[in-house]
This record gives structure tokens, sequence and C-alpha cells, in this order.
């Protein structure tokens, strides 16, 4: 059924031996350290404190 894609043999002379991976080497660091998770921090806390504030001014100066 596939003789019509047979293109040949494999040599396995040719085929190059499987290699296992090896990860470069990194240092080590804290990543809450860092200046982007600051950021990040501030992005996350910024916008629930500005809300909070909304809420705490509309709870003081709404009329009953």
């Amino acid at each position: 059924m596939m003789d019509k894609y047979f293109i040949g043999e494999i040599d396995s002379s040719s085929v190059p031996a499987t290699r296992t991976y090896v990860a470069p080497q990194q240092p080590a660091y804290n990543q809450d350290k860092t200046p982007e998770f600051i950021i990040k921090i501030l992005q996350f806390l910024v916008p629930i404190l500005i809300l909070g504030l909304a809420l705490v001014v509309r709870h003081y100066t709404k009329k009953d």
C-alpha cells in the first residue's frame, strides 16, 4: 500500500547518535527580590486600593 511512497533504506551508520539534553547552567536568584516582582505587586495592589478608597468614600458620603 505504501510502495509508491517508499524511497529507500536508511543507512544506520550515517544517522547521528542520540544525545541526552543537558540544560545550560543558570545562576540561582531569588525571584521575589527583582524589580519586576515589585512592579507586578504594585500592578495588583494599586487598583484594589483605588477600588477600596472609592467604596469608603461612597459609604461615608451616602445620604440615608
